[in-house]
């Protein structure tokens, strides 16, 4: 865990500044790989804007349908810099129907412009995990494994890099396919759905050493419930395409 980075009398926080260069470096090579599925770099990097201030704003406006009583005590904390009154999976959904919005507004294909963002979203999945690491969260169950890390009074899992070392190595492969361009012949949504599945997967795998996830009364871990049924409609979408592409070929 590192929340801040001292040098000498100023200390950086850490976990912003992963995902400020997450966010950078996402969009820079999302536009940089944005010729190959048809679309300018500047198309990809205004949805990219467009979507993540959208997903910041969401963010907040779900954390406040979360806790209104907090935010009723301390109105101003409506417009605080404070990232931790953000909901994360709030922010995710409002970031998507964004970039949705102005998909449908501006005439592009959703699949096309899927593709086109997968670059910047393997390096934000890669920051996250980072950023999760420095602030302790998402932490792992007690564990005897001579990896394990000692956090919050305990040697736990360490599931922040094991999540990290995934999702570094989707982002590599996310790399090999850009680079494989024309040589994979995915149909338009491919690449998206085949990310979402990777990460979906591995995100179950990661889930199941957590110390921190809710657990139904039945003991089933709520984000592995989740990440399961996202990996569904991955697999579902990505089976459908390539189905749907072998029909069009066929034809």
């Amino acid at each position: 865990m590192l929340p801040v980075l001292p040098l000498g009398p100023v200390s950086l926080p850490v976990p912003g500044l992963l995902v400020i260069l997450g966010l950078a470096l996402g969009s820079w090579w999302a536009e940089k790989a944005a010729p190959r599925f048809g679309l300018s770099p500047k198309t990809v990097s205004d949805v990219i804007f467009y979507s993540v201030l959208g997903g910041v704003v969401g963010a907040r406006l779900f954390m406040v349908l979360r806790a209104p009583e907090a935010f009723r005590a301390s109105p101003l904390s409506i417009v605080s810099l404070n990232p931790a009154l953000l909901d994360p999976i709030g922010g995710v959904l409002t970031g998507l129907a964004v970039a949705g919005w102005l998909a449908s507004r501006w005439g592009i294909p959703w699949p096309r412009l899927a593709d086109a963002l997968v670059p910047f979203f393997a390096v934000m999945q890669v920051a996250l995990a980072l950023r999760a690491a420095a602030r302790g969260d998402m932490f792992g169950l007690p564990t005897d494994a001579p990896w394990g890390v000692l956090l919050w009074g305990a040697v736990r899992h360490p599931t922040q890099l094991y999540w990290a070392a995934g999702a570094l190595l989707i982002l590599l492969w996310v790399a090999h396919n850009l680079r494989q361009g024309a040589a994979r012949p995915w149909p338009p949504g491919g690449l998206f759905w085949r990310f979402v599945a990777w990460s979906a997967a591995w995100y179950v795998f990661v889930a199941g050493f957590r110390g921190d996830s809710p657990v139904s009364s039945a003991g089933w871990r709520l984000d592995q419930v989740a990440g399961v049924l996202v990996l569904a409609v991955a697999l579902f979408q990505w089976r459908r395409g390539d189905v749907h592409a072998q029909t069009l070929r066929g034809g």
